[in-house]
């Protein structure tokens, strides 16, 4: 059989359909939390996708790449799980087309949606199809889809916003009838069995309730009424709701009293038999973000089941907590000169040791000691969170921190510099042009094999298609053939990186030494030195410190090729 040439072979081989000549496209279905479960009319999530499906199938430019879904999620903004999945592949380049089946499925902001059309996408070069509105953005390049599009995302944001405003005004009619309850009761009550939208008092646990307000408002302090339940074994809410079936998740069966949960309860105005709608409203039509409302902002029906405890008990409580915080508020006023200056430089990198938790500064606020950084202090979040029993007191004075990491610091700087002095002797040495050689060697090595190995299946094709080979001899060799080519892309690309981390050291040009060269005459630490150079603190039981430096990859790098220079076996 006569060879063929080599340019014959290589126009043989494009012919089939390649990759690139479909649209890798995603398919994105959407289901409103409004109408999750309920009748769809035919917008289920089922029928988008297979809707979506029967369309690539009849149309031979586009080939599936994934299905993305978000299920109970609503329209009028984009920050959804699966869709944000879905933008991480287009922005990645894995999908080039998303489909959906009508626009209302992709949302219902038509501002929003009109960023994505008209400007997001088209920047990304991503073709757009919404199947039942006969839009593609391939070919709808005419004034009526250009002015069709917009509309219909109007219409969508208009339909969104009018659904908005029915549901809230029915869910008010209902709050103001008393007919609907928050989905969890507060601790101290469950659902009634026998009266809709009530409450009836848990009777293991009220009492619990009765001696938290009574306790707060004889003057002991948080501290003291978590350490007394606990001792006693209280349930905890948490707990409680596991017991109850609410929760099931087992980590909840262990847990203990602290703080928070202590002015959650204390600040539950439920407790008096009030319902209290309202906490946190929010309103799409009216353009109002979900927030904390102010108590006076409430909807309350009182009476509505039976008191815990009685009004006069928790308004007295409630006193309390307005003159705790009135006298705080005028100490910080005072002091806010002084504490202007006190400064977190830690912020974000000091943990406990133990529990792993973030330590959480305390700024001096007490009337006997000076109110400076100096008696400033760091203390357990995870001590205070627990109800100071989940791990040991941690605590410690800034002062020590700041000290414990100079001395790091100072101690690195002093090796590294050192390390820099010794590279600068060995700079045009005989061991650096071996060392240099070894690497330009590696590289070159390992290039020829793969030269080799491509030359080699570029003639498994041409043996194929005369004969040589059949079909299955053809497929193991390529098989054969790939697998090496990766392992020695693999190595090429390793060993080019060490060549480049050797040039670097050896030009002095190492992000590590950079920052000990800033450090050197550094004697106080600052935010800007921390945030440069300190990766973490972990503090440990009798004030030992632990600190994590940045760079710690170029440090390993350079002190690597210092061994091989030395003639160590480091890179072995």
């Amino acid at each position: 059989m006569a060879r063929k040439s080599r340019k014959n072979i290589e126009t043989t081989a494009a012919a089939p359909v390649i990759e690139s000549s479909y649209y890798k496209t995603a398919v994105y279905v959407r289901l409103s939390i409004e109408n999750s479960g309920k009748d769809d009319d035919g917008d289920s999530i089922e029928n988008q996708t297979s809707i979506c499906k029967e369309y690539i199938a009849d149309h031979p430019d586009l080939k599936l790449f994934d299905i993305y879904e978000d299920n109970g999620k609503k329209g009028t903004h984009f920050d959804r799980p699966e869709f944000q999945r879905m933008m991480e592949d287009v922005k990645g380049g894995k999908v080039q087309c998303i489909l959906v089946k009508d626009l209302s499925r992709f949302g219902r902001d038509y501002i929003e949606a009109g960023q994505y059309l008209e400007k997001i996408f088209p920047f990304l070069g991503v073709r757009f199809i919404s199947i039942t509105d006969g839009y593609d953005s391939l070919t709808s390049d005419d004034a009526e889809g250009a002015l069709m599009i917009p509309l219909k995302n109007m219409m969508n944001d208009v339909y969104a916003k009018d659904i908005s405003r029915k549901i809230i005004t029915s869910f008010r009619a209902r709050q103001e009838k008393g007919e609907y309850l928050p989905a969890f009761p507060p601790y101290g009550y469950v659902k009634s069995k026998t009266r809709a939208y009530r409450y009836e008092v848990d009777e293991k646990v009220a009492p619990y309730v009765r001696m938290i307000f009574e306790w707060k408002a004889a003057g002991v302090s948080h501290n003291e009424i978590c350490k007394r339940l606990n001792d006693m074994g209280a349930v905890t809410p948490a707990k409680r709701k596991v017991e109850l079936g609410i929760w099931h998740a087992e980590k909840y069966k262990h847990t203990v009293w602290y703080g928070r949960t202590l002015i959650d309860i204390l600040k539950n105005i439920t407790y008096t038999g009030t319902l209290v709608y309202g906490k946190m409203p929010k309103s799409l039509y009216q353009g109002i973000k979900c927030h904390r409302a102010k108590p006076e902002e409430w909807r309350t029906i009182p009476d509505a089941h039976e008191a815990i405890i009685s009004r006069e008990l928790y308004d007295k409580v409630q006193e309390m907590f307005e003159a705790r915080a009135k006298d705080m508020q005028e100490r910080m006023d005072k002091h806010a000169p002084l504490r202007e200056q006190i400064t977190n430089h830690f912020r974000g990198k000091i943990y406990c040791g133990d529990c792993g938790k973030r330590m959480r500064f305390v700024k001096a606020n007490n009337r006997h000691i000076p109110m400076d950084q100096e008696h400033s202090y760091y203390v357990c979040g995870g001590y205070i969170d627990s109800g100071y029993r989940n791990c040991t007191r941690r605590m410690i004075r800034y002062p020590d921190v700041e000290t414990a990491v100079m001395a790091v610091i100072q101690g690195q700087a002093t090796a590294a510099l050192d390390q820099e002095k010794l590279l600068r002797q060995m700079r045009g040495s005989v061991k650096e042009k071996s060392l240099i050689d070894k690497y330009v060697g590696q590289i070159n090595y390992i290039s020829q094999e793969l030269k080799k190995v491509n030359g080699r299946r570029e003639h498994l094709f041409e043996s194929f298609t005369e004969g040589v080979l059949d079909e299955a001899e053809y497929r193991f060799a390529k098989q054969k053939y790939d697998n090496e080519a990766t392992e020695l892309g693999k190595k090429l690309s390793d060993a080019k990186a060490k060549k480049k981390q050797l040039d670097e050291v050896l030009t002095l040009d190492n992000k590590w030494l950079a920052a000990m060269r800033e450090a050197e005459d550094r004697t106080e630490v600052d935010s800007e030195l921390v945030k440069h150079l300190i990766r973490s603190v972990k503090v440990y039981e009798e004030k030992r410190v632990e600190v994590e430096l940045n760079f710690g990859e170029q440090k390993q790098v350079m002190e690597r090729i210092i061994s091989e220079m030395a003639g160590g076996d480091a890179d072995e």
